[in-house]
């Protein structure tokens, strides 16, 4: 698979052109520890409000600098003002329980907020900002790209639960088509610049928009740099990977069943081969929902196979 070949200076098919925004690695980078200000102006724009104190990354990091394993999913932990925490995650593509990892993730954080023996009083307001590279399908009939989610009451619809939850969800897609309509959009600027900064529109809205012109020459320089030309590579050669066996294990469940239909008595057989098939997915580090939902394994079955 390609994830075996070897990257060395020799043969490291480096691409002259600017690095990607929207890879895990290169948003990390440009919005990580180190690059406040840049973050700063990026979450006031999304967040509408005043940012006086932001630090970043108290999370340990997730890149493995000797490029041996692949990595992981990468986000950004921000404390903002001392008492808000926030999560910023570029996420490339959806599946059917992306909300539910959401909420999943949004709870981790919430609940790390409280140490062992202290009062509620210490939790904090939690804000998870996912930036989406796809079109999200639940949110079809909904025009504008960036929508926010908060716990409300079925009929008063005014009504919070708690000011705590609070998902930022943005659509790149949508992004790109609201912006022709309304061009002086801070938060749309900022996601025409993650889509495609060489577009000639972000060379426009730099002239006003200071900030996404700092990230900008920041984003040129981090583009000289041969090890995240690496990481980024390998996160795009994983991704491969994981769409082609996904579309290999489809494909494969398809034909064993029609094959299935044809001939009675092959259970066992196809058992096997979704065992094997689930063994080769979770060395993938594929989820196990979408293994369940390939294979029609139970989670049980899955994970005694491992």
């Amino acid at each position: 698979m390609s994830q075996n070949l070897p990257f060395t200076k020799e043969n490291f098919p480096r691409d002259k052109r600017i690095l990607s925004p929207t890879s895990d690695v290169v948003f990390k980078a440009l919005f990580g520890k180190g690059k406040e200000r840049i973050t700063k102006a990026f979450l006031e724009d999304i967040l509408k409000f005043k940012i006086d104190n932001l630090e970043l990354d108290k999370n340990q990091e997730l890149v493995d600098d000797k490029l041996e394993n692949k990595t992981g999913r990468l986000d950004i932990r921000a404390t903002i003002n001392g008492n808000v925490e926030c999560n910023i995650e570029m996420q490339l593509t959806t599946h059917d329980k992306l909300f539910e990892r959401f909420l999943y993730y949004w709870s981790k954080i919430y609940a790390s907020s409280l140490k062992k023996g202290e009062s509620y009083k210490n939790l904090r307001k939690t804000i998870c900002i996912i930036i989406v590279n796809d079109t999200i399908n639940e949110f079809k009939e909904i025009a504008k790209s960036h929508t926010i989610w908060q716990i409300r009451e079925e009929e008063y619809h005014s009504k919070i639960l708690t000011p705590y939850l609070q998902f930022d969800i943005l659509e790149l897609p949508k992004a790109i088509k609201e912006y022709q309509n309304n061009k002086d959009d801070e938060v749309l600027q900022w996601l025409m610049f993650l889509d495609n900064p060489e577009n000639t529109e972000v060379a426009k809205i730099m002239e006003e928009n200071k900030d996404i012109k700092v990230a900008k020459e920041e984003l040129d320089q981090m583009s000289k740099d041969d090890v995240l030309w690496w990481l980024s590579l390998r996160e795009e050669l994983a991704r491969m990977d994981h769409e082609q066996l996904m579309y290999e294990s489809k494909r494969e469940g398809i034909a064993e069943g029609k094959a299935e239909g044809k001939a009675e008595g092959k259970t066992e057989g196809r058992k096997e081969n979704s065992l094997e098939i689930a063994k080769k997915m979770l060395k993938k580090n594929i989820p196990l929902e979408e293994i369940i939902e390939i294979t029609g394994l139970t989670k049980e079955e899955i994970l005694k196979a491992k």
